[in-house]
């Protein structure tokens, strides 16, 4: 009985995520195919390098001390941690964004240097708002408050670029659409934060902000840099791609990166965020995980078999004809990546395991090994096959994108399947918090 009304409970929650998460992707979806013949494959990849140095930052800002609100033991200890987190944030930002000033006095004046920089500052701490507002709702099981935001972000978002592509304004309507859009979508997080500020008192002793910053240590030192080395790995492939290649390739590579990530914001993240707070409550129970965990694992298979095998055979007619005839290298992308994304698609929604069961340094390595093959892969591999074609080594050309990529999607995809078999073990011998 009590099994029943815990899948009841966990399908119901999952239900409510993905009914926001569903409204709020369809309108990706269904918009993209417009904005994809409006905007250049080189917008579409400055908008991607925004995007990965915004999230850079936002992780950074917080000391990932945002993951620790769903597993705090009190909410009012929980509640601490959100105002800590916004007290690092604001120093954090404002640090960066006075020397990013005086860096850029240092030169030659160009206006576009300082909105550029203002823009980032302030999407970072937009970010902050939502990583924060998200994790405080998962806490309370305010799920329909996480699908509300998800859906007032997907449509001021996509709205605001279609309404800036349309006044052609290129790249910069892309960044300025999601600068506004996502400001529209915080409010519903901000009025909780205040409301629940009257509820939990705030307080101005700093020795308890000190012990539960103590207490959770773990997060800034060893789950800030596992953080920071994933999302820095995904500004430095989009660096090496636009060094080696060009702006072109790497929008394509962008969009098709994009694309096959949804499903896994779709489902992925709505059952991912559920299985935080169940799994949290199970561990704090002394529960067993290990068919929660198991049962997840397998819904998530089901869910990706399908579209993901057919992207992989039909990646190239399916993207022309939704995206566009110039999207065609897209598809060619996406049919190389699918096969290491549908596992990170598994693998996703249940790390949060590590933090959970303590096992961030074990992650934190296999993080290490998945930059290292990412940077050899983008970086070096480059520069090693065009050297040996010079030197009429090779014959093949070995140093195009496609070939790297297929180097690199094998590569992940071994990691991957070992990282699945680590987290099974994780729940079948887990070391509770108690």
């Amino acid at each position: 009985m009590q099994l029943k009304a815990l899948k009841s409970d966990f399908v119901k929650s999952v239900l409510t995520l993905m009914t926001g998460t569903a409204i709020a992707q369809l309108i990706t979806y269904l918009i993209y195919p417009i904005l994809t013949r409006i905007y250049s494959t080189s917008d579409i990849g400055e908008l991607g390098v925004y995007t990965r140095l915004v999230a850079f930052i936002a992780a950074f800002a917080t000391a990932r001390y945002e993951l620790t609100l769903p597993i705090a033991k009190q909410d009012h200890h929980a509640f601490l941690l959100y105002r800590l987190s916004f007290r690092i944030s604001l120093i954090v930002l404002s640090s960066i964004l006075l020397l990013g000033f005086i860096f850029y006095l240092l030169k030659p004046f160009d206006l576009s240097n300082y909105v550029f920089l203002l823009i980032v500052v302030v999407s970072s701490y937009i970010m902050v708002w939502i990583n924060l507002g998200t994790s405080w709702s998962i806490r309370k099981k305010l799920f329909h408050q996480v699908s509300r935001q998800r859906v007032v972000n997907s449509v001021s978002v996509n709205g605001l670029r279609l309404f800036f592509g349309l006044a052609n304004f290129g790249a910069f309507g892309l960044i300025l659409g999601s600068l506004l859009g996502s400001f529209a979508s915080i409010f519903v997080f901000i009025r909780t934060f205040l409301s629940d500020l009257k509820i939990y008192r705030p307080t101005k002793d700093l020795k308890r902000f000190r012990i539960l910053a103590k207490e959770y240590k773990s997060f800034p030192l060893i789950n800030l840099p596992h953080t920071l080395l994933d999302l820095g790995i995904d500004l430095l492939i989009a660096f090496f791609i636009v060094l080696f290649y060009d702006k072109d390739v790497f929008g394509s590579f962008s969009h098709a990166y994009m694309m096959l990530r949804l499903p896994l914001l779709f489902f992925g993240q709505s059952i991912g965020q559920v299985f935080f707070n169940k799994c949290s409550d199970m561990i704090n129970k002394g529960q067993d995980i290990y068919p929660l965990v198991k049962k997840t694992t397998r819904t998530l298979f089901l869910i990706a078999v399908v579209p993901f095998t057919v992207l992989f055979f039909y990646g190239v007619p399916i993207f022309k004809f939704i995206f566009g005839d110039q999207w065609e290298e897209s598809g060619r992308i996406a049919e190389i990546l699918a096969p290491a994304l549908v596992l990170n698609f598994l693998i996703s929604p249940i790390s949060t395991l590590a933090l959970i069961l303590s096992k961030q340094k074990a992650m934190f390595g296999i993080g290490i090994i998945v930059a290292f093959i990412h940077c050899f892969c983008f970086g070096v591999l480059p520069l090693l096959f065009s050297g040996l074609m010079r030197l009429r080594v090779l014959s093949i050309n070995f140093h195009s994108f496609e070939f790297i990529l297929v180097v690199n999607t094998i590569l992940l995809s071994i990691v991957y399947v070992i990282v699945l078999k680590m987290y099974l073990n994780f729940a079948k011998n887990r070391i509770t918090l108690n």
